[in-house]
Order: C-alpha cells, then sequence, then structure tokens
C-alpha cells in the first residue's frame, strides 16, 4: 500500500490572490479628512440643536438663540477655511469602493462619494450666489472674478467696521459719571417733582423729543 505524500509547507506559494488585493491606504490623505469630518461634525451638531429648539412649543430666549447662531457661523467659517487650506489635496483625491464595501446596504452613500456632479440644489445655490454677485463665469476671466470677490469681502469688512463702530457710539451699559461729564452730560439730581410724571410727558419724551422745564412739569 502507498503511503499518502504530504506537501511540503515551504513550497507553497505565499502571494495568493487576496495577498495581491491587498489595499493600499498610504495614499490616503487621512489628516484633510479628519479635519473636515471633525468640523462638520461639530457643525451639524449645532444646526440640530438649533433646529430642536425651534421645533418646540415654547421658543427659546432671543439671546440663547443669538448666542447659538454666533456659534454656528463661527463653526462654518471654520470648515470654509479648513476646505480651502486642504483644496489640493481634496480636487486632487479619487473615491474608489474596495471589493468589500457593502455597496447593497450603503448603495445611497456610494453614490454620493462617486458623484461627478453637483447636486441639484447646490447648483441653485451656487447660480443664486453668481446671479447676487452679478458674476458672469462664461464673460468674466479668472482675474476679473477674483477682483470682483475681493470688492466684495473689502465692503462686507467696511460695514462690519462701521457696525461696530457705531454700536460702541450708542453703547450706554455700565456708563460711569466720568463719561457723561467728558460727553458734557448733565444730570440735575436736586430736582424732585412734587407730583408724578404725567403721562403726556412721557410720550412727548419718547416720540417727540420735547421735555418741560422743572418749573412746567412741578
Amino acid at each position: 500500500m502507498s503511503q499518502p505524500t504530504g506537501i511540503d509547507a515551504s513550497v507553497v506559494p505565499t502571494n495568493t490572490l487576496q495577498d495581491e488585493l491587498k489595499p493600499n491606504f498610504g495614499g490616503i490623505p487621512t489628516q484633510a479628512l479628519d479635519a473636515v469630518r471633525m468640523r462638520l461634525a461639530q457643525l451639524t451638531h449645532s444646526l440640530r440643536k438649533i433646529r430642536d429648539d425651534l421645533s418646540r412649543a415654547e421658543l427659546p430666549q432671543w439671546y440663547s438663540l443669538q448666542s447659538q447662531l454666533n456659534v454656528t457661523l463661527a463653526q462654518l467659517a471654520s470648515v470654509t477655511s479648513t476646505l480651502q487650506h486642504f483644496q489640493d489635496t481634496l480636487d486632487s483625491t479619487v473615491v474608489y469602493p474596495l471589493p468589500k464595501f457593502p455597496t447593497t446596504s450603503h448603495e445611497n452613500l456610494l453614490t454620493t462619494l462617486l458623484r461627478k456632479k453637483n447636486a441639484p440644489d447646490v447648483d441653485e445655490w451656487i447660480n443664486n450666489s453668481k446671479e447676487a454677485l452679478g458674476m458672469d463665469p462664461n464673460v468674466q476671466n479668472v482675474k476679473e472674478l477674483e477682483r470682483s470677490l475681493q470688492e466684495d469681502k473689502d465692503i462686507t469688512k467696511w460695514a462690519l467696521e462701521t457696525v461696530a463702530t457705531e454700536f460702541e457710539k450708542h453703547n450706554f451699559k455700565n456708563i460711569s459719571e466720568n463719561d457723561l461729564i467728558n460727553r458734557n452730560i448733565t444730570a440735575n439730581t436736586s430736582y424732585k417733582p412734587k407730583k408724578p410724571f404725567s403721562v403726556e410727558n412721557i410720550l412727548s419724551f419718547t416720540y417727540r423729543g420735547e421735555t418741560k422745564n422743572p418749573s412746567e412739569a412741578a
């Protein structure tokens, strides 16, 4: 009877098909993707919180909503800055599914990642922005578009500085007595009316800025 021949493990080929198809993650821009992911996660959380607050029967206080909107705008600016910082890396990145990717259960995600054109609502946003700025990419060259965008940024910066300056001029919180003296505003603290203020005098001062002398008001 012949003995079964064994197979020497040393002669078994090690380069199998699975090893040849083993993906290489060395070229994936993990730093850029992780930075964008974190910024988008923060922005999504803030937007969801605003939506939940506005969906309640009792609306939040205006100062609470304003604070949340300021945080959201700051996070949106952070997302924009991050995308601009990694623009070259993200533009040159090509997305493709691996053989083990669950295409059936994540078909929508795969379709979104492999989409080469903008979504219809995104195209509408871009077109509306171009129309609002008076920009026509088919007629203007790159330098003209950049100059138009820079002019818009300059106007926005000027408007913000003007609003901040005017706000400080009319900010009367925690105003001190020295500030009143420097502004030539005097207050007569010794006068006390003999009778309460009349409604007519209060309305005249509120709507027309008319004041009466202490002798007339007495």
